[in-house]
Formats: structure tokens, sequence, C-alpha cells
């Protein structure tokens, strides 16, 4: 007896037991987990093909709207003459330009009678300075500034004239140049000479003074100058710039020189063909890396027997289905064009879309405005390929109601639904884990009270056994 009960006492491990039933328990929380990891996978296939989706999006917004399409370029016959450029308003049409003159800046410097020594002061004073039309700015000039410290005060007085010293190894000679070009940026220098009182003479301040066909202390250099240029017979074209814009509907032309000979060039402007051919072909990949995507994400391996993670998904095949129905759909009320394959755009053997550049590059050439009809009109009931693949991709990527958002919000709700019953499950296997240590613990106190009962039970036993045989022994 005592063996039995101390060999029961001895041989309860109730931790190892306690484990053992929990590891039991914890396999309807590892079947949960497993079933949440094949929906957070599904989740991840998803959100990548949202993303290729979106990708798509961005191709077709390049091709859904005129302002998209209706790309210029813009060429010289001469780039030593001009430059030139052309935005989404031009038309197409060639023109001859002929340069006359460029536009200059005013400049004015020094006379040799006015020229100062390093330290000199200048005078004092207030210079008044303004530039064509614009209002007059006031520098004042102290008793001790020099030549530097005037040309400083005109740069920081912003009057729209830069002022720079040269100094020609013996004396220094103040510069003045407008900030502007054009003719009417004329710049005018008054002073107020307060050392003589002569505002006008060759002394002091007054030195400075430039006042057009009145007094003219400081020699000009360089007169200002508007641009002057010929197009298409039509003269004396003036701007107080050599960058020159609206005198052809929306072309930039950027003069360059401005020679007395061969100063004559054509501006070309022709439909950029080449950067739409680029928009088609970037949504030809992006619709072929949807259809990749696609594919993978539906097979089934033979030899793994394994299956792609979206294979038989209602969602992914709805997607398909649309895409592929506006692939092969038609568009009306458009002349010479009624679907892709017209543009030499069509699925090839392997199912994958393809561009003939040959035809392609045809039909830009050739027919450029009923491209851009095909692609973008508006009409209800005969809407451009373009626009109406941006709708439907809208519609499955809408964040508040699109197939997609639909789906990943069930697939999330699973997921937060298992959270949830394992979190039930694992809040009651701890109560009963509680519950069973503390009758455990009861049972132990139980056993170790019987283990003292057993012992006392056999010294008792063993003093009956000594007594009865101490008494054999006497008889």
């Amino acid at each position: 007896m005592s063996m039995s009960i101390g060999g029961l006492v001895s041989g309860l491990d109730t931790n190892n037991i306690i484990d053992q039933l929990k590891s039991i328990q914890q396999k309807p929380i590892l079947k949960l987990q497993q079933k949440e990891a094949g929906y957070q996978v599904e989740l991840s296939a998803y959100g990548s093909l949202k993303s290729t989706l979106s990708s798509l999006k961005s191709a077709m917004d390049g091709l859904d709207s005129t302002s998209d399409l209706t790309s210029f370029s813009a060429s010289s016959g001469n780039t030593d003459l001009f430059t030139v450029s052309a935005d989404g308003t031009a038309v197409s049409g060639s023109y001859s330009i002929t340069v006359q003159q460029l536009a200059g800046e005013h400049k004015l410097a020094s006379k040799e009678a006015g020229a100062f020594s390093g330290e000199e002061p200048v005078g004092k004073g207030t210079i008044h300075l303004k530039v064509g039309s614009g209002g007059t700015v006031d520098i004042g000039v102290s008793a001790t500034d020099t030549i530097d410290d005037v040309s400083q005060a005109i740069n920081d007085a912003n009057a729209g004239v830069r002022a720079t010293v040269i100094f020609d190894g013996t004396n220094y000679f103040l510069t003045l140049t407008t900030e502007e070009t054009g003719e009417e940026n004329v710049i005018n220098l008054t002073v107020t000479d307060t050392d003589d009182g002569d505002n006008i003479d060759m002394n002091g301040l007054s030195r400075l003074v430039y006042d057009e066909g009145v007094t003219e202390n400081l020699a000009q250099s360089q007169p200002a100058a508007d641009s002057i240029i010929t197009v298409d017979g039509i003269a004396g074209i003036h701007r107080n710039s050599n960058m020159i814009d609206g005198v052809i509907k929306g072309v930039t032309i950027t003069l360059e020189s401005a020679p007395n000979t061969d100063n004559q060039a054509d501006l070309t402007v022709t439909w950029n063909t080449s950067e739409i051919a680029s928009k088609i072909n970037s949504f030809v990949s992006a619709y072929n890396n949807v259809l990749d995507f696609i594919s993978s994400a539906q097979n089934y391996n033979v030899e793994s027997e394994t299956a792609g993670v979206l294979m038989g998904d209602a969602t992914t095949n709805n997607i398909r289905k649309n895409l592929d129905r506006m692939l092969t759909g038609t568009v009306s009320d458009v002349e010479s064009f009624s679907r892709l394959s017209d543009f030499g755009i069509a699925l090839n053997d392997e199912g994958r879309l393809e561009v003939d550049s040959s035809i392609l590059n045809n039909v830009l050439d050739d027919d450029f405005d009923n491209v851009i009809k095909f692609f973008t009109q508006t009409t209800e009931g005969s809407e451009g390929f373009a626009a109406r693949m941006v709708d439907t991709l809208d519609a499955i990527l809408d964040s508040t109601g699109g197939s997609l958002d639909a789906r990943t919000d069930g697939i999330q709700n699973s997921i937060e639904d298992i959270h949830d019953q394992v979190e039930r499950i694992e809040m009651r296997n701890l109560a009963w884990e509680t519950r069973t240590r503390a009758q455990f613990n009861a049972l132990e106190l139980l056993l170790a009270g019987y283990q003292n009962t057993g012992n006392f039970l056999t010294q008792q036993l063993t003093g009956m056994q000594n007594l009865n045989n101490f008494i054999s022994n006497r008889g």
C-alpha cells in the first residue's frame, strides 16, 4: 500500500500532463491560423492585382483626353538662328522666320573723364535711379563712400540695374546694365549733389548722371533694343525679349543670333506622333502585365499539383472578362477606325497584346484627328476606347465600393473573425488551465494525506507483526 500510494505521488507530473492536454487544445487554434495564412496570401495577391490595374489606369490616363494627345513638335531649320518649342494649342504648319535684331540690355559706363581712383569718395548726395517707365529709387551716398560702395548700394536697391566696377590698371569705372532687355528699358540716373550743388557737371556725384538726350555724363556702351523678326513676310515684329511667344499660336521662338546675312530659316510644326506612339506602347505593356499576373495567379501546375492563389476566383474572373470585353469592343462614329486592331494592336498567339509599329505609325501620320476621336470621344453610347477603359478601371479600383475593395474587405473581415475566435479559445484554454492546476494541487494535497495515513498504518502493521512474532517465539 505504501509503495502504491508513494508511487502515485512521485509519478504525478502536473506540468507534463497539462502540457500534453494543452497541445491537444491548441489544434483548433493551429487550424484557424493556417486558415488565416491562406487569407493573407489571397489578400497579398489582391494587392498585387490592384497594383497592376492601377498602373494600367495610369497608362490609360495619358490617352483618354484630347489634351493628352494633342502634342506638337516644332523644329528650326537653323538652330544657330533660333530654337523653337510648341504646346498643345499649336497648329501644324511651316513658317519662314527672318531674324533682324536681337533684344539687348541697356548698358552704361563711366567716361574716361569721369573715372575714379580706388579710395576716392564719390561725393555726397542722392542717386535717383529708374528703368524705363518704372518708379524712381533713391539711393543715399555718404561723404566717405567709394565707387565700390556706390556699386553695392545700387545692387542692394533692387532697382532693375546691375552695377559692376571695372579696374583698367589705373582707374575704376562704374558700369550699369539693365536686368531686362527691350528698347523701353532705358536707364535714367540723376543725382542731387550736395557737395557742390551742381547736379550735372563732371565733378563729384554728378559724374554718374545719364539723362538720355539731356545730360549724358555716363557713356552708352550698348543701347536698349527690342528683338525684331519677320514671319512669312510680315515684317517689323518687335518684342522686348529674345524669347518670343504669341506671334505663332502655341509656339515659342528663342532667338540665338542675328547675322547680317543668312538670317532666314523655316520653322515647322507637326503632330508629335512619337509621343503618342510611346503612350500607346505604355498602355500595351501595362495591359500585358495585368494579363501576366492574372495568368500566374490562376495557373495550375500539373507537376506539383498546386493551384494559383486566385484560381477559380470569381472577382478575378470578372475583372478579366471586363478587360477582354473592352479590348475587343468597337467604337462607333469614328471614320476609318472602329477597333483597336485597326491600329495594329491585337492579341498574339500567346494571348498577349502586340503592336505592329508600321501600321500604328502610318495611322498616326495619315489620320491623326480620327485617332484622337477613337481614344477620347465622350459621346454617350460611343465613348472612346481609352475613355471607356478608364471608366471600367475606376469602377474596379473604387475604394468605396469597387469590386476589388469589396472582396478585400470581405477577406479582412474573415481574418478579424479568426482573430476573435482565437482570442476566445485562448481565453477558454487559460481558464481551463487555471482550473485544472487548482484541481491537481488539491489532488496532490489529498495524496499527501493518504501518504501520511499509509505510513501510520504501515507502522502499526509492522508493530503488530513484530508482536505476533514475539508471542510465537515464546510459545
